[in-house]
């Protein structure tokens, strides 16, 4: 069976508040099939999901588990056509892995998110779309700044150092005036640092969707785009917490 799309599941510890990444979902041309990986060991606090309780096992299913399906907004909601335009799809682009590795896949109720993974071509160029983070929590001047880009604009990217809460942080910030208006989502962040550290000039970042009538986490859509060398590709095709339990 052909494997046609990914998506990967990262959750938070409740205490510590650190993200890891804990499963897979793989598209098949026929159905799904979701793997628990090695970031799930890396907790103690992390309980396997309802109806898949094995950390080892791999589960297959003919529909979209009820996991991730309870996560995708109903094309029969009027907010629909508003959700995919957000999320920077055409109708044809909106298949359900696609809709759960752009949004994210959230709900109030846990702290799990859904997102595709950096993928890298033969010559280890690659094009990601994401949405900035941590936006309600920039500054009203950082906001008013916000309102005030424009698609296509540059961004930088800065890695954050001294963050107290995230060894990895990369913040995004616009020029003229410099001034930060959020982060890279978490479970990039390291990919990120890695290309930074070793050639900020590789990588950049530009706005591709801005949505004002977006809830605030959908309303700046980026790409990043660039070309790493050989030691960097290593480390994200090697990355161990997107590595599969059962491959142990």
């Amino acid at each position: 069976m052909t494997m046609l799309n990914s998506v990967y599941v990262a959750w938070q510890a409740p205490v510590t508040h650190d993200w890891h990444v804990v499963g897979n979902l793989q598209e098949r041309n026929v159905g799904y099939v979701f793997n628990y990986t090695k970031g799930a060991l890396s907790s103690n606090n992390f309980m396997p999901f309802s109806g898949m309780n094995d950390l080892y096992g791999t589960y297959v299913s003919d529909e979209l588990f009820p996991l991730f399906k309870n996560r995708i907004l109903s094309t029969r909601r009027p907010e629909y056509p508003h959700f995919i335009k957000w999320l920077g799809l055409k109708d044809e682009e909106a298949t359900p892995l696609e809709v759960l590795g752009r949004s994210g896949g959230l709900r109030s109720t846990d702290q799990l998110q859904v997102f595709k993974k950096i993928e890298l071509d033969t010559s280890n160029y690659f094009e990601h779309s994401f949405f900035i983070h941590a936006v309600n929590y920039m500054s009203e001047s950082a906001k008013k700044r916000m309102s005030e880009l424009s698609v296509g604009e540059k961004l930088q990217l800065c890695v954050d150092s001294q963050n107290d809460y995230d060894d990895f942080a990369v913040c995004v910030r616009v020029n003229q005036p410099p001034e930060i208006i959020g982060y890279c989502p978490r479970y990039f962040a390291e990919d990120i640092k890695a290309m930074l550290s070793t050639d900020p000039r590789s990588i950049s970042l530009k706005i591709e969707a801005i949505s004002d009538d977006a809830p605030s986490n959908y309303q700046l859509l980026c790409r990043l785009s660039g070309q790493v060398n050989d030691d960097v590709a290593n480390q994200l095709k090697n990355r161990v917490e997107f590595q599969h339990i059962c491959g142990l």
